[in-house]
């Protein structure tokens, strides 16, 4: 039933896994004494399906950052993506950029010649071990969350290739990340002022107090009116800058995968359309707190009512407006949990190691 927005921290629940498994590869060693290269393959059992959805570049990503945790595992071979049944990020820029911060080459797509060899062949010649997911690891709905990654220090290493550091103190950075066309924020303007307002507000009189704002001397809200008309660099930037990110649900939060762990993460979601265990579970894998908003108070009961296509269509082609004030509370609130989490941290806490493959 469509009612009042709720914004709720996102709790996939106990035992719900956000990283892959070794058990999710399958493994072909070497047939060489040391292995010189390492291969992920890519294809139509362990991809979306449809060569026109992997050229989204989201899509491409949940594959894409899979290989990224297998090649991790053989740090001394040389790293080689395998695309067959006709995938290819052959102009998908964004997943272009991904693939140059990975430092691995392409062997495959569909302009390319190697395409055709066999892979006992590539394998023999190149003295590779090779490795493939089993399946596509999830969709994103409930009890199919998606996972992006092995391990934190995963996202972490990505993020360290960009050589970019925003742990500058003194400001409070939120970044509001709107859309053009589908799911935009059409009250951006008084999400924004509502935002500014209520945490300037509490920032006046929060001197020397516990809810995370005494540290800032300024706070800085920033709308962008859509991150897509900007490069693979500028969006990772972005995102890397900000302490609270509101975001309508789309493909452009797969630059979640730059936030800084504590980061807090709204994303904002149609009525009948609700797939936090999506792009928040890759929040969730980099240590980022992932939180949503939503027009009613059964968001997966209404997204089982629109499950055929054309409704799915429907429920994913309107605007959004998120109550303002709803917001505003939940930035402050997000702020005090992002402080928790940094203290957290500070006290020793750890990523889970990186699992080792047999």
């Amino acid at each position: 039933m469509r009612n009042a927005w709720r914004i709720t921290r996102w709790d996939p629940g106990a035992g719900t896994p956000t990283y892959l498994l070794a058990s999710a590869f399958t493994v072909t060693p070497s047939l060489c004494a040391q292995a010189t290269r390492v291969d992920c393959v890519i294809d139509s059992s362990n991809s979306i399906r449809g060569t026109t959805n992997f050229r989204h570049f989201a899509h491409a990503a949940e594959s894409l950052l899979a290989c990224w945790s297998f090649f991790r595992r053989y740090p001394a071979a040389r790293p080689r993506l395998v695309l067959k049944d006709l995938r290819s990020i052959d102009g998908v820029i964004w997943a272009e950029s991904l693939v140059r911060l990975m430092g691995c080459e392409v062997l495959g797509g569909i302009r390319a010649w190697q395409y055709y060899l066999p892979l006992a062949t590539l394998n023999a010649a190149g003295c590779a071990v090779r490795g493939a997911l089993r399946q596509r690891s999830g969709n994103g709905y409930k009890g199919r969350e998606m996972k992006w990654l092995m391990s934190e220090s995963d996202a972490s290493e990505l993020q360290q290739r960009l050589h970019r550091n925003h742990t500058a103190g003194g400001v409070l950075r939120v970044g509001i990340a709107n859309r053009r066309g589908s799911r935009n924020l059409s009250n951006v303007d008084a999400v924004a002022a509502a935002l500014s307002s209520a945490l300037r507000s509490v920032q006046a009189s929060s001197r020397g107090g516990g809810d995370g704002l005494q540290h800032f001397m300024r706070v800085d809200v920033n709308v962008v009116a859509d991150l897509g008309g900007w490069t693979f660099l500028e969006q990772a930037t972005w995102v890397s800058a900000q302490m609270l990110v509101v975001m309508p649900h789309g493909a452009g939060s797969v630059n979640y995968l730059f936030a800084r762990p504590c980061t807090a993460i709204l994303e904002v979601y149609p009525f009948g359309y609700y797939l936090p265990g999506e792009y928040l579970n890759l929040a969730r894998a980099v240590g980022a707190l992932g939180y949503t908003a939503y027009p009613g108070d059964t968001p997966y009961n209404d997204t089982d009512r629109h499950s055929s296509p054309a409704a799915r269509y429907q429920a994913r082609s309107v605007s959004l407006a998120p109550d303002p004030a709803r917001v505003a509370e939940w930035a402050v609130e997000a702020v005090a949990a992002s402080a928790q989490c940094r203290r957290h941290q500070s006290q020793g806490a750890r990523a889970p190691p990186r699992e080792a493959f047999a």
